[in-house]
């Protein structure tokens, strides 16, 4: 008995089986190293009728679909066929059947998440319906209702086998491990379809550096030099943030502190006065402000009044124990200029003559021999400027 069949377990069913193994062989310090066969036996599993039968039901719901789909499509054909083609009845027959085992594909897929199997689960019966509808119809043409009423029970039969073989199959999930899952999904989904995009990106970019020309080149360019300026630009300064105000703090409590008692100093000794002997009386008279002279610009349209009345001197300061002196008096030198008056004068009346326009500016401004000259060539320059203006 060999060394395998040695270390057989009681209860344990065996098979013999073909194995290898490898021997060496060393001659003259050289080894050879070759594999030999030989018989072995190793344990065989007990048979799992669990999945055996999960296997049976499976094939006979397919042969349960089978014959639905083959039993839907010759009802619906030969109820189409007087009104189109065999070809094409027989085509929309298996419509119906095709229509449901779909959903009940989907429903699959989705049978981890209820809410998302849920959609195709109705549509799916709703295509049965449809189904057996059919099958009955075809059955009241040929007067045997009762026949076409079993005839839609076969789909019946096979989409409730798939009902229930899809119960076996479901595995129900906590909330939490269903979102997690789901949230896996969405990740791996997410990422296949951002590779599928730059995929196609990719592709079409080359396609167009291929075949675009020049025109193309152009406008890759462009762009390029446009992302390149709009990047170097500096980063917008970010608004600040207020700082959180705090809440005022609470007042310290002061506890009361008796005053203390207040010592006033002695005193000090009166010390006389010395005797100063009073200075003598200072009379001091202020300057007389002279008249200020008449201004005139450089510009003849702008002139200076022709002259301003002089103050009157000063009278004379009374003697006084302190010498001061007195600033001179300011006057203010401006007002309206001459060709203002003659501006405002005739844009009042255009038509007047010259020697009223003299004699206003006159009394407007003082006396002055010049304006017999100045003030009727200022009134040409301010009409001729006032056409210019109207014309343009």
């Amino acid at each position: 008995m060999d060394e395998a069949t040695e270390q057989r377990i009681p209860g344990v069913k065996y098979r013999k089986v073909r194995l290898h193994r490898t021997e060496t062989t060393v001659i003259d310090g050289v080894p050879s190293t070759r594999r030999v066969p030989y018989d072995g036996w190793e344990p065989v599993p007990p048979r799992e009728w669990d999945d055996l039968i999960l296997r049976g039901v499976t094939g006979v719901a397919i042969g349960f679909t089978a014959v639905a789909v083959a039993g839907g499509t010759a009802s619906l054909g030969g109820l189409l066929d007087p009104l189109v083609p065999s070809l094409v009845a027989y085509g929309m027959g298996s419509v119906f059947a095709v229509a449901w085992m779909f959903c009940l594909a989907i429903e699959w897929l989705n049978r981890t998440a209820p809410d998302r199997a849920r959609p195709a689960r109705i549509a799916g019966w709703f295509f049965l319906l449809l189904s057996m509808c059919a099958v009955a119809a075809y059955g009241h043409t040929k007067d045997a209702l009762w026949a076409g009423a079993f005839g839609a029970c076969v789909d019946l039969v096979s989409k409730g086998s798939w009902w229930l073989l899809m119960r076996e199959y479901a595995v129900p999930l906590d909330a939490g491990v269903a979102h997690w899952v789901q949230d896996q999904e969405q990740k791996l989904a997410g990422r296949a379809l951002l590779g599928a995009r730059v995929r196609r990106l990719n592709r079409r970019a080359a396609y167009l550096r291929a075949v675009g020309g020049a025109e193309f080149q152009a406008a890759d360019a462009i762009l390029s030099s446009a992302e390149a300026a709009r990047s170097s630009l500096p980063a917008p300064a970010a608004e600040p943030t207020p700082a959180p105000v705090a809440a005022p703090a609470p007042a310290p409590v002061v506890a009361e502190v008796p005053a203390a008692p207040v010592v006033q100093p002695p005193a000090p000794a009166p010390v006389p006065a010395p005797v100063v002997a009073p200075a003598p009386p200072v009379t001091i008279s202020a300057p007389s402000v002279p008249s200020v002279p008449p201004v005139e610009e450089q510009g003849e349209e702008q002139q200076a009044p022709a002259a301003a009345p002089a103050a009157p001197a000063a009278a004379p300061v009374p003697p006084a124990t302190a010498p001061s002196v007195q600033p001179p008096a300011i006057h203010a030198v401006g007002g309206p200029f001459k060709s203002d008056t003659i501006r405002a004068a005739l844009a009042q009346d255009p038509d007047i003559t010259d020697e009223a326009l003299i004699k206003l500016v006159d009394d407007t401004h003082g006396q002055d021999d010049a304006n017999k000259t100045t003030v009727p060539r200022t009134r040409r320059r301010i009409e001729a400027k006032l056409r210019k203006k109207q014309a343009s």
